[in-house]
C-alpha cells in the first residue's frame, strides 16, 4: 500500500488465511506502523505457487478506520501467467468517485481483572457499552469464541471505539441465567494507545442470577486522572402496572430501558421481581428495582417484549419510576393505555413513553423501513432480522423486525419488500446502520437488496444500498453489515396528528365501513387520511385512538369526516372527534414554575460540585503513593488545570438544559373538539355518509347549504349512466371535498337536455373560485357531454343591478372570477341610484364547461376544472335585454381560460419484465403546492388502443387549476381484470404552460403479489432529470378556408410560429384526431383552436402552414390565418392576421403543400384603469419578403452514390429556417439523385436571413437507398446571395457511422497565397502542412495539396481552402517532412483572405524549412499580421528539467516535450543541447533553451514523451520547470512518476498539469463588473438594485444610484459598474428590480425601463456571463417587485478551465472485426480528443500478447489530463507486417474515474488495398 504522495509504503504484506474462492469475499485486518492513508495506489500479486495458481482479481476495498477513508481500488483482471498479459501483480488505482467516508475509529488497550474467587470466572458471552460526554459506543462482545474469563487472570483486548468524548461510565454484562455461568468482574481498564489517556473502572460484584442482588448486569463509574467527575450509582424503583382489559397479561419476555438527563440503563430484563411470582399478569403492578449509574431526572422509558409466548400480547396500563429512598409521591408516571400486540392497536411491541404531562406518541419520531430482498436465487430468509440507526444525535436499540406494516404472509422473501416502523426519540439526521439477522431458522441465508428509511418528521429519505449476502457460507460470511446512505432526498414534511373519536351510545352506532377524514387550517388541507387498525374500532359506545401522519396544516378551522359506506353494518353515529397535534408557541411560566425549575437547577450545581471534589480527592489520594509516581501525578495536575477552563464550560454546558426552540418558546400540545352528535349513514337524517365540522369554541365559518343544477348539453348522446361527483372549491376555507350526486330532483339524472339540481351540505367556503367534476366512466353509456353547472350560496345575499343600459355595463364584467372579481357596485353611479338599481338575490355563480367528458371524445378526459363567469356570458341575451346573435360569448373567453389553466401531459412507461402490463383501471393523481388534481382516470392514450401493456408506453392529458409547483404523483389501479399486476418504470409529467419536464421514477411493482404488495405508489421527481425550457403560452388560431370549390379537406392541419431572431415554436397538428379533421377545414368555414406553443416573443414574423396529404380530400385552399393571443400583462389581446388566399395541395398552383406566411396588420384590444376599451389596427411595419431559394444538391461520383429514397432539407438562417422540405420535383432532372449530376429544387419561404447551417436526411425507402453527398449550394433569387455547403459524407445506414440524416455547416472560404523566395533551391517536392490557430480555437493538421507545378522558385501559388471559423488568426505552423529530391523549401511569406469579408491576414518568414541550411528545422511558426499589427508576441523559452533520485532514474532514450498554453502550443520541441554532457542522469537537472518563439501566454499543461531508444530507455521524471524569459514567470509540472515500458503502469507518454494553476476553490471575495445595455424602449432616472445568484452563495443587493449629477439607463446606452461581493461561484440567475427614488413623483414616460442585455465579468478568475433580458421592468416603491433572468451564454475564462485538468485514466477498448483477414500485424496508434484537449499519438501495444486479431477485443489504458466530453478518436496504423490490412468494428473509451463511456462505431477497413485505401480513420461518437 502506497500513501498518499508515493513516498511511504507498507512494504510487501502477504494476506494469510484468505480463501480466494471464486465469487468469494475475504477480509483481513492489517495493523500498520505508519498511517498512509488516503492511499495513491496499491500492489497486489501472489507467489505463482500451487496447483490452481492463476486468479482473476475484481477488486481490492480498504477500509482505514482512524481516517475513517474508504477506497476502492478495481482491478477486473486476471493475474495468471497463462492468461491475459501474463502478469502476476498488478498495480491498482483508485476510482475516486467510489470514495467513501466511513465512521473514524480510534485504538484503544482494554484490560479486564477477574477475581481469585472460587467460581469467579465464565465462558458466558460478555459485552461491554461505553458512555462518554458526546454518545456512547455499541455493544462489544469480549469473547466471541465464549472463551473463558479465568479467575484471577488479567485478559487483554485491543478494541476500536469512535469518538465519544470524555467516558464517565461503562457497562457489563451478560446474557446466562443459568446456575454456574455467573461471573465476579474486579475491575477494567481503557487506556488510548494514541494519547495515553486511561479511565478505570472498578466493581467487585457478582454478574449472576444467583449471588449478590441476582442480576447480570452492572454499570462501573469511570474514575482516574483523565476523569473530572465521578458520578454516583442509583438504584431505581420501577413499577410495571398491566390494563384490566380482557387478555391484558403476557407470558412474553419484557424489556425496559429508562433515559435520563445523563445516558440511559440500557436494556434490562425485568425478571427479578420484588412483589410477584407470576409476572405482566391482568392488573398486576410488579416492582422491580434497577441499579446504574446515577441518570439525574428519567426522562423516558422504552419497554418492550419479545412476543414469545402463547399469549404474548400485552396491555400496558403505565410505568412509575422512583429513586429507591424517594417517597411514593415522587412517582414519575409514564401512561401507555395501549397494546403491545401484533394484532392489536398499530402492531408495535415496543414503546416509547414519556411522563404524564407530555404526550409520546404526538413528540416520538416515526421511521418507515422498507427492506427489499434481492431477486437472486435462494435470497429469502427464515431468520429474525433485526436493525439499529444512527443519527447525529442519539441511536436506537437493535430493534428485531417482527410486525410487517404491509403484511406479507412471509417476511423476506425473494424480490419482495417489507416495511417496518420504528417508533422512537429523534435520533437526528441518519448517517449510518446496522442490519443483520440471527441465521436461526430452516433457511438462514439472506440476499439484501436495499434499505430505505422515510422519515417524514424530518421530511427526508434515506437510501442504502447494500446488493449483498447475509450468509456464514456466502461472499465474506457476515451475518451483520453496517450501511451508509448513497442518497438523501428531501420528501414531504408531515406532523404527527392523535385523533380520537368517539362512537354514540345509541342502537346500532357502530360501523364496518372505512371512516376517513381530512383536516382544513390556514395552511391548507391534509390528504384524505383513513382511519385504520388492527383492533376491532367504531363500536358502540368506544373511544378509538389513531396516529397519523399529515402535512402542517397550522390553525385548524375544519374537518371532513366520512365513511365508504362498505360493509356489513356501515351506518355510524358519531358523536365527538378530538384532534390533538403539537405547536411551538410563546408560554409564560406560573411563579411556582420558575421556583421548581430554579430548584432543580440548583440541585444540579450541588451534584454535579460533588462529584468534581470527588473527582479531586481520588487525584491526591493518587500522588501520595510514592515519589517514583510523584512526576506522574505533577505532569496529571498540570494537565487537569490546563483542561480545568473547558471542563467548566463542558459542566455549563450540562446545567443548562438544552433549548430546542427560540427562547420564552415552548412546545405544547393544541386540541380541539369536534361535535357531531349526527348519523352518517343513508336513510337517516340528511342521507349524507360525510359531514364538515368546525373546532368548538372557536370563531370560524359557518354551515351552508350549495344548490347545483347540473345542465347536460342538448347535443346526441350528451346523457351519462356513469356516478358523477363534484368538488366546489372557495377563497376562504378550502374546498367541499369530492361529493357523489346521487340524489336529483330528476329519476333520471344526467339526460340529454335535462337540467338536474342537487343539495350539497358543506362549510361556507366564502366566494366560489373553481369547481371539479367527474364521473367514472360506468354505465352503459358513460360519455357526458356536460354544458355547464350553476351553484346558488343558500347563505349569502348579494345586490343585482336591476336598470342599466347596455353601454353603462361594467366593461370588467368579462372577466373571469379567478382574473378578478367584478366590481358590481360602479364607483360612477350615485348613491341615490342605489336603491332603484339593485335588489337583493342569493349568490349566482356560473361554471360553462361546453366540453365532452369521454374517453371517445374531445381530449378524452373524464374531469374538468372549471372557472366562474359573468352571467352575461351564459344567458340569453333576450334574458339581458338584448338581442341576438350567432356568435356563442363564451368563445371570447376561450383564450383567457386556457392562460389560467396548466395542461399536463402525462406519459407512462411499461416495464420489460414478464407480466408487466395491466387489465386493470389505472388512476392517476398529480399534487401541487396548492391543490392536487384528484383521483384521475387513465381512460383515454394517445398512443394505444389497448392500454399499459408490456414496454408500451402511453400518453394522456390532464387539465387543471391553480396546482402550484407540482411535487408528487400518485399512481395506482383498483386490482381488476384477469392480469392487474403492473410494473412501471416511470412517469414523465411535462406541463409546457410551464416550460418543465419532469420524470417521476418508478421501476416496481403495483401488484398485491410482488414487490411490498402495494397498488398504490406516490412517486416523487428527481432534479437531475427535470427538464426546463421557454414556457408555453396559449395562442388562439383560427384558420378561414376560402369559398371556392373542393376548398376544404380532411387532412391534418399544422402550424408552426416563428418570432425574432430565429425562435420558433415546435410543428404543431391542431387536430388531435380523425373526428376532428372531418369536422374543421369545410368550404367557407372558420375553424378556431386553443394551443400552447412556445412564447416566440413579443413580435411574430411568419407562420409556416400545411397538411400531411392524407385523407380523401387532402388539397386545402387557405384564405387567412388570425392569431391571437394575449398581452403581457394580461389585460389585453392582439390578433394578427396572415392572408394566404392559395392552395396546399399536390395537385393545384405549385403542387406544394406547405407555405409561409406573414402577418398584414395586427388589430390590439386593451382594457384601460378605467375599465374602457381601447382598440387600436395597424398594419405590420416592413414584413419578411417571400422568397425563392435554388437549391443545387450534388451527388458524389463514387460507386452506388445515387439513391432512390425520398429526400428532405431543412435550411436554416439566422430570421428562421425553412422548416422540412420534401425534394420532390427537380427542375433540371426527372431520375434524381443519381451519380455525379446535380439535381435543382426551387423552395419558397420567408427571409432567412445569413444561411449558415442545412440539414439533409432520407427515408431509407426503395432498393437503393445509400447517398452520397458531395455538396449542396442554396442561391437567394431576390439578392443573390450563395452559400455552399461541403459535404463529403454517406447517409446510408451501411457505410460510416450508419445515420441517415446529418447537419452540414457553412465553412469559411479563404485564397490562400504561398509566396516561395527567389533563392536558388528554393523550391520543393516535399509534402506541406498546415495548422492554423485563432482566438477561437484551431485547426487540424492540413496538407497543402502541390499538384505539380506549386511551391516553385519565385512564385506565388493562390488556391482556395475551407477553414473552420476560427478567425481572428494568431500565428500558423508550417511543417514539411523532407521527403522527395528537393526536401527543403525556402518559404517568403502566406497571405490568407476571407472570401466572403475581404479580410487579409499575412504571415511573414523569410528562411529556409531544412535540415541543412538556415535554423535547420522543417517546422516554422509565423506570427499572424492583421493591418500591420503581429497578433501575437514574441519570447524565448528556458526549460529545467529534474530526474529523480532512485534508482535507475536517468534515461538514454530521446526526450520530446510539447508545451501548452492559452495562445495555442509551442509544437514538437526536442530535448538535445543541455549544460551536462550526460542528460537526464539520476538526480540531475538540465537545462534547455528554445529562443524566438511566439508566447503561448499562460501556460495550462505539458506533454512529455521518449522514443524508448538506448541501453536504459526508463526514466523517472521529477518534475519540468519551464520559464517564459519575456514575462520573467516560471511554471512549475510536477511528475514523480515513471516514462518507461517496465516500470510503474508501463507509459512513456505524460500529461502534467500545471501546479501554478491550482487556484482555490474557495475565494473568500471578488469584484463583478456589470455591463448594462439600456434599450430603445424606455429609460429611466431612478434607481435600480440586483442580486446575483450563484452556485454557492448568493450576493447582498447592488444598489445603482440615479442623480442629476450622475445620468445612467439612458435610451441605446451602456453603463459599466463594479461592485465587491462574496464569490459566488458560477453565477446562474439575475434579479433585478427599479425603484422609485424616495419621495419622487413618477412621471408617466418614466413607468417602465427596458434593459436589453446585462454583462458579469468576474474579475479574479475572467468568467462572462451574458443574461439576454430584453425586457420592460415597471417601476415600483417595494423591493417585493423584480425580474428575474436566466444566465444565457457562458463564457469560460481559460484561467478557470484548467483548474479542471487532473490525472485521469482512459480505458480504450478496440474491437476488430468478424471478416476474413480482419486482423492486422501493423503498429497501432490512436489519439482521442476532447474539449479540453488531445491524448497526442499513443501507441496500443502490450508485452507479449497478440493483438488485433480477427473478431477479439483488447484493452489499454492510457492516462492523460481530463479530455472532458470525447468528441473524435483518431485510429490509424503504420502498414508494417505481413498482414497490414485491418478490419475496426468500433472503440470504447471509458473514463474511469467517471465511468462515462463514449462508443465510436467504425466498420471500415484501414488498408491501403481495401475500401477508400486509408489507413486511417476519424471516427465520432455514435448517437
Amino acid at each position: 500500500m502506497y500513501g498518499a504522495r508515493g513516498n511511504k509504503n507498507s512494504g510487501k504484506i502477504f494476506l494469510e488465511g484468505g480463501v480466494f474462492d471464486r465469487g468469494r469475499t475475504d477480509i483481513f485486518h492489517i495493523e500498520l506502523a505508519v498511517l498512509l492513508s488516503p492511499l495513491s495506489r496499491v500492489s497486489i500479486g501472489h507467489g505463482n505457487v500451487g496447483v490452481n495458481r492463476g486468479w482473476y482479481c475484481e477488486k481490492v476495498v480498504i477500509l482505514c478506520p482512524f481516517t475513517g477513508i474508504q477506497q476502492t481500488f478495481p482491478c477486473s483482471n486476471w493475474l495468471d501467467e497463462k492468461r491475459a498479459d501474463g502478469l502476476i501483480e498488478r498495480q491498482l488505482y483508485e476510482m475516486v468517485s467510489l470514495r467513501k467516508k466511513r465512521l473514524k475509529k480510534f485504538p484503544w488497550s482494554l484490560w479486564v481483572w477477574t477475581t481469585d474467587l472460587k467460581k469467579a470466572g465464565t465462558n458466558s458471552p460478555i459485552f461491554i457499552q461505553i458512555y462518554g460526554q458526546k454518545g456512547r459506543t455499541d455493544e462489544i462482545l469480549l469473547n466471541p469464541n465464549n472463551k473463558w474469563f479465568k479467575p484471577g487472570i488479567i485478559e487483554k483486548f485491543r478494541i476500536e471505539l469512535p469518538d465519544v468524548g470524555r467516558f464517565y461510565k461503562i457497562r457489563v454484562w451478560h446474557d446466562k441465567r443459568s446456575s454456574g455461568s455467573g461471573w465476579h468482574l474486579e475491575r477494567i481498564t481503557l487506556m488510548n494507545t494514541l494519547n495515553k489517556d486511561k479511565y478505570n473502572f472498578n466493581c467487585n460484584r457478582w454478574l449472576d442470577a444467583n449471588e449478590d442482588d441476582n442480576e447480570i448486569v452492572r454499570e462501573m463509574t469511570a474514575e482516574g486522572p483523565t476523569v473530572h467527575r465521578i458520578m454516583g450509582m442509583a438504584r431505581y424503583r420501577v413499577t410495571v402496572c398491566t390494563g384490566e382489559l380482557e387478555g391484558a397479561g403476557t407470558d412474553a419476555n419484557v424489556y425496559l430501558c429508562l433515559f435520563g438527563d445523563v445516558g440511559d440503563t440500557g436494556e434490562r430484563l425485568l425478571y427479578n421481581c420484588r412483589n410477584n411470582t407470576d409476572l405482566f399478569e391482568k392488573g398486576n403492578a410488579d416492582e422491580f428495582t434497577i441499579e446504574s449509574v446515577t441518570m439525574r431526572n428519567v426522562r423516558r422509558v422504552r419497554i418492550r417484549h419479545d412476543g414469545k409466548g402463547s399469549g404474548s400480547g400485552w396491555y400496558l396500563d403505565r410505568v412509575l419510576v422512583r429513586e429507591e429512598g424517594q417517597p411514593e409521591s415522587d412517582n414519575v408516571e409514564f401512561p401507555c393505555l395501549r397494546w403491545l400486540d401484533k394484532d392489536k392497536d398499530d402492531g408495535q411491541l415496543v414503546r416509547e413513553l414519556l411522563p404524564s404531562d407530555s404526550n409520546a406518541t404526538l413528540k416520538n419520531f416515526r421511521y418507515h423501513i422498507s427492506l427489499k430482498t434481492g431477486d437472486v436465487s435462494g435470497a429469502s430468509t427464515d431468520s429474525r432480522v433485526y436493525i439499529k440507526l444512527y443519527g447525529d444525535k442519539s441511536d436506537t436499540i437493535k430493534q428485531v423486525l417482527l410486525v410487517s406494516d404491509n403484511n406479507l404472509k412471509d417476511y423476506f422473501e425473494r424480490g419482495r419488500v417489507d416495511e417496518f416502523t420504528l417508533e422512537t426519540l429523534n435520533i437526528g439526521t441518519i448517517n449510518r446502520l446496522v442490519i443483520g439477522h440471527d441465521s436461526t431458522g430452516m433457511h438462514a441465508s439472506w440476499f439484501l437488496g436495499s434499505v430505505q428509511i422515510r422519515v417524514p418528521r424530518q421530511g427526508k429519505q434515506y437510501t442504502f444500498p447494500a446488493n449483498r449476502w447475509l450468509d456464514k457460507n456466502q461472499a465474506d460470511g457476515r451475518l451483520e453489515v453496517e450501511l451508509y446512505p448513497s442518497e438523501v432526498v428531501e420528501i414531504q414534511k408531515l406532523v404527527h396528528y392523535e385523533v380520537e373519536i368517539w362512537t354514540g351510545d345509541v342502537g346500532g352506532a357502530g360501523t364496518s365501513a372505512r371512516v376517513y377524514m381530512q383536516i382544513y387550517g390556514e395552511k391548507g388541507k391534509t390528504e384524505v387520511l383513513f382511519l385504520s387498525s388492527r383492533s376491532k374500532v367504531f363500536e358502540r359506545a368506544s373511544k378509538d385512538t389513531f396516529q397519523l401522519e399529515a402535512a402542517d396544516v397550522g390553525e385548524v378551522y375544519k374537518l371532513r369526516l366520512g365513511h365508504t359506506g362498505e360493509g356489513f353494518g356501515p351506518s355510524w353515529f358519531v358523536d365527538t372527534v378530538w384532534l390533538r397535534h403539537l405547536v411551538v408557541r410563546e408560554v409564560d411560566l406560573t411563579p411556582e414554575e420558575e421556583a421548581r425549575k430554579k430548584k432543580e437547577k440548583d440541585k444540579l450545581r450541588q451534584l454535579l460540585k460533588k462529584e468534581r471534589l470527588k473527582a479531586k480527592l481520588q487525584r491526591k489520594k493518587k500522588k501520595r503513593k510514592g515519589s517514583d509516581e510523584e512526576e506522574e501525578g505533577e505532569e496529571e495536575e498540570s494537565s487537569s488545570s490546563e483542561e480545568s477552563s473547558s471542563e467548566e464550560e463542558e459542566e455549563t454546558e450540562e446545567e443548562e438544559e438544552e433549548e430546542e426552540f427560540e427562547p420564552g418558546m415552548q412546545e405544547v400540545i393544541e386540541q380541539h373538539k369536534f361535535e357531531a352528535h349526527r348519523w352518517l349513514a343513508r336513510g337517516k337524517e340528511d342521507n349524507e355518509l360525510v359531514v364538515e365540522l368546525v373546532p368548538a369554541g372557536k370563531p370560524g365559518p359557518e354551515p351552508n347549504v350549495y344548490e347545483v343544477q347540473v345542465i347536460t348539453g342538448n347535443v346526441p348522446k350528451a346523457g351519462t349512466d356513469a356516478n358523477v361527483y363534484l368538488t366546489i372549491y372557495g377563497e376562504e376555507y378550502g374546498d367541499t371535498g369530492e361529493r357523489p350526486l346521487k340524489k336529483s330532483d330528476k329519476s333520471n339524472k344526467f339526460e340529454q337536455g335535462q337540467t338536474d339540481t342537487f343539495t350539497i351540505y358543506a362549510i361556507d367556503l366564502g366566494a366560489l373560485t373553481k369547481i371539479r367534476i367527474r364521473h367514472d366512466n360506468t354505465g352503459n353509456r358513460a360519455g357526458w357531454f356536460l354544458d355547464r353547472i350553476d351553484i346558488t350560496d343558500m347563505n349569502n345575499e348579494i345586490t343585482n343591478v336591476e336598470s342599466l343600459s347596455g353601454s353603462e355595463h361594467l366593461h370588467s364584467s368579462h372577466l373571469l372570477y379567478s382574473l378578478k372579481i367584478p366590481c358590481l357596485v360602479p364607483s360612477r353611479y350615485p348613491e341615490a341610484w342605489l336603491s332603484k338599481m339593485y335588489s337583493w338575490r342569493r349568490k349566482r355563480y356560473y361554471f360553462p364547461c361546453q366540453r365532452w367528458l369521454a374517453v371517445e371524445e374531445d381530449d378524452g378526459q373524464l374531469s374538468r376544472e372549471l372557472l366562474p363567469v359573468d352571467e352575461s356570458y351564459v344567458l340569453p341575451q333576450s334574458e339581458e335585454g338584448g338581442g341576438g346573435g350567432d356568435n356563442n360569448p363564451l368563445d371570447n373567453l376561450a383564450l383567457e381560460q386556457k392562460d389560467k389553466s396548466t395542461t399536463f401531459s402525462v406519459t407512462i412507461k411499461t416495464g420489460v419484465k414478464k407480466n408487466a402490463g395491466t387489465d386493470a383501471n389505472v388512476f392517476i393523481t398529480l399534487f401541487g403546492t396548492q391543490d392536487d388534481t384528484g383521483m384521475t382516470l387513465l381512460k383515454s392514450s394517445k398512443t394505444n388502443s389497448n392500454k399499459f401493456e408490456r414496454d408500451s408506453i402511453e400518453i394522456f392529458t390532464v387539465e387543471t387549476l391553480d396546482l402550484g409547483d407540482l411535487w408528487k404523483v400518485r399512481l395506482g389501479h383498483d386490482n381488476t381484470g384477469k392480469a392487474p399486476g403492473w410494473f412501471v418504470d416511470w412517469v414523465e409529467v411535462d406541463a409546457p404552460s410551464l416550460g418543465k419536464c419532469m420524470m417521476f421514477p418508478c421501476g416496481r411493482w403495483l401488484a398485491k403479489n410482488e414487490d411490498d404488495g402495494s397498488i398504490i405508489r406516490d412517486l416523487f421527481h428527481t432534479e437531475l432529470q427535470t427538464r426546463l425550457y421557454t414556457p408555453f403560452v396559449p395562442y388562439e388560431i383560427t384558420l378561414y378556408t376560402s369559398d371556392v370549390f373542393a376548398a376544404g379537406t380532411d387532412a391534418n392541419i399544422f402550424i408552426i410560429i416563428y418570432g425574432c431572431d430565429a425562435v420558433c415554436t415546435q410543428q404543431k397538428y391542431l387536430c388531435t384526431n380523425k373526428r376532428e379533421q372531418k369536422q374543421f377545414f369545410e368550404r367557407k368555414s372558420a375553424s378556431r383552436f386553443i394551443v400552447e406553443l412556445e412564447d416566440v416573443g413579443e413580435i411574430i414574423e411568419k407562420i409556416r402552414i400545411g397538411h400531411n396529404n392524407t385523407g380523401m380530400n387532402p388539397g386545402w385552399h387557405c384564405s387567412h390565418v388570425d392569431i391571437r393571443r394575449l398581452l403581457p400583462d394580461k389585460d389585453g389581446a392582439e390578433t394578427l392576421t396572415f392572408p394566404c388566399d392559395r392552395w396546399l395541395a399536390t395537385s393545384e398552383d405549385d403542387k406544394k403543400t406547405i407555405r409561409e406566411l406573414v402577418p398584414y396588420d395586427i388589430f390590439t384590444e386593451k382594457y384601460m384603469k378605467d375599465g374602457s376599451l381601447r382598440q387600436v389596427y395597424k398594419e405590420v411595419e416592413e414584413p419578411l419578403d417571400i422568397v425563392l431559394y435554388s437549391v443545387q444538391i450534388f451527388t458524389g461520383n463514387i460507386p452506388g452514390a445515387g439513391t432512390d429514397a425520398k429526400v428532405y432539407i431543412t435550411i436554416y438562417g439566422d430570421l428562421g429556417d425553412t422548416g422540412e422540405r420534401y425534394l420532390g420535383k427537380s427542375e433540371n432532372r426527372t431520375n434524381k439523385f443519381e451519380r455525379g449530376t446535380a439535381d435543382t429544387f426551387i423552395i419558397e419561404a420567408a427571409d432567412l436571413g445569413v444561411i449558415y447551417k442545412i440539414k439533409l436526411r432520407h427515408d431509407n425507402s426503395k432498393w437503393c437507398a445509400d447517398w452520397y453527398v458531395e455538396k449542396v449550394e442554396i442561391w437567394n433569387d431576390t439578392n443573390e446571395d450563395e452559400f455552399l455547403f461541403l459535404c463529403g459524407r454517406w447517409l446510408s445506414l451501411k457505410k460510416e457511422d450508419g445515420r441517415l440524416e446529418r447537419l452540414f455547416y457553412e465553412k469559411v472560404l479563404y485564397e490562400m497565397t504561398v509566396w516561395t523566395g527567389d533563392v536558388v533551391g528554393g523550391g520543393t517536392d516535399s509534402n506541406i502542412f498546415m495548422t492554423l490557430y485563432g482566438i477561437n480555437g484551431s485547426t487540424e493538421e492540413m496538407q497543402l495539396d502541390k499538384k505539380k507545378a506549386r511551391f516553385e522558385r519565385e512564385q506565388n501559388d493562390t488556391f482556395i481552402m475551407e477553414i473552420l471559423d476560427i478567425a481572428p488568426f494568431t500565428k500558423m505552423r508550417i511543417r514539411i517532412d523532407g521527403l522527395g529530391s528537393r526536401p527543403e523549401w525556402f518559404l517568403e511569406r502566406i497571405l490568407l483572405k476571407n472570401m466572403n469579408t475581404g479580410d487579409l491576414t499575412m504571415f511573414y518568414y523569410g528562411d529556409w524549412l531544412s535540415q541543412r541550411k538556415g535554423k535547420k528545422t522543417l517546422v516554422c511558426e509565423m506570427c499572424a499580421v492583421i493591418d500591420e499589427e503581429e497578433m501575437m508576441e514574441w519570447t524565448s523559452y528556458t526549460v529545467a528539467v529534474k530526474t529523480s533520485n532512485i534508482l535507475g532514474a536517468g534515461t538514454d532514450a530521446n526526450v520530446f516535450i510539447i508545451i501548452f498554453g492559452e495562445n495555442g502550443d509551442s509544437g514538437t520541441l526536442a530535448l538535445k543541447q543541455s549544460a551536462n554532457w550526460n542528460k537526464f542522469e539520476r538526480n540531475n537537472t538540465d537545462t534547455f533553451n528554445f529562443p524566438d518563439m511566439l508566447s503561448l501566454g499562460h501556460l495550462c499543461k505539458l506533454r512529455v514523451w521518449h522514443d524508448n531508444k538506448g541501453i536504459f530507455p526508463g526514466w523517472h521524471l521529477s518534475y519540468v520547470d519551464v520559464k517564459d524569459n519575456s514575462r520573467d514567470e516560471t511554471f512549475r509540472f510536477q511528475c514523480d512518476c515513471w516514462l518507461s515500458k517496465s516500470e510503474g503502469d508501463g507509459q512513456t507518454v505524460r500529461d502534467f498539469a500545471c501546479a501554478n494553476n491550482k487556484i482555490h476553490d474557495e475565494l473568500e471575495e471578488t469584484t463583478y463588473e456589470i455591463v448594462i445595455e439600456t434599450g430603445n424602449g424606455g429609460e429611466t432616472r431612478e434607481n435600480v438594485w440586483l442580486i446575483l445568484e450563484g452556485r454557492k452563495n448568493r450576493s447582498k443587493e447592488f444598489l445603482v444610484e440615479n442623480s442629476s449629477r450622475q445620468r445612467a439607463f439612458r435610451k441605446g446606452t451602456t453603463d459599466t459598474f463594479e461592485f465587491d461581493s462574496v464569490y459566488l461561484g458560477d453565477i446562474a440567475s439575475l434579479c433585478v428590480g427599479h425603484l422609485a427614488r424616495e419621495d419622487r413623483f413618477i412621471p408617466k414616460r418614466e413607468l417602465v425601463w427596458h434593459v436589453k442585455t446585462i454583462t458579469i465579468t468576474e474579475m479574479e478568475y475572467g468568467n462572462v456571463y451574458f443574461f439576454n433580458c430584453d425586457c420592460l421592468i415597471p417601476l415600483k416603491r417595494k423591493r417585493k417587485y423584480f425580474k428575474v433572468f436566466e444566465v444565457t451564454k457562458t463564457t469560460e475564462s481559460f484561467v478557470s478551465k484548467v483548474q479542471s485538468l487532473v490525472p485521469v485514466k482512459y480505458e480504450v477498448i478496440v474491437t476488430t472485426g468478424y471478416e476474413p483477414g480482419a486482423g492486422t500485424d501493423a503498429n497501432v496508434f490512436v489519439t482521442i480528443f476532447g474539449a479540453n484537449g488531445d491524448t497526442g499519438k499513443r501507441e496500443l501495444k502490450q508485452k507479449m500478447r497478440n493483438l488485433f486479431e480477427r473478431g477479439s477485443t483488447d484493452r489499454f489504458f492510457l492516462e492523460t489530463l481530463e479530455l472532458g466530453e470525447l468528441r473524435k478518436v483518431r485510429l490509424e496504423h503504420d502498414s508494417s507486417g505481413y498482414c497490414s490490412g485491418w478490419l475496426v468494428e468500433k472503440v470504447e473509451v471509458t473514463n474511469t474515474s467517471t465511468g462515462v463511456a463514449t462508443i465510436f462505431n467504425c466498420g471500415r477497413w484501414l488498408d491501403k488495398k481495401q475500401g477508400d485505401g486509408l489507413t486511417w480513420r476519424d471516427l465520432f461518437p455514435s448517437v
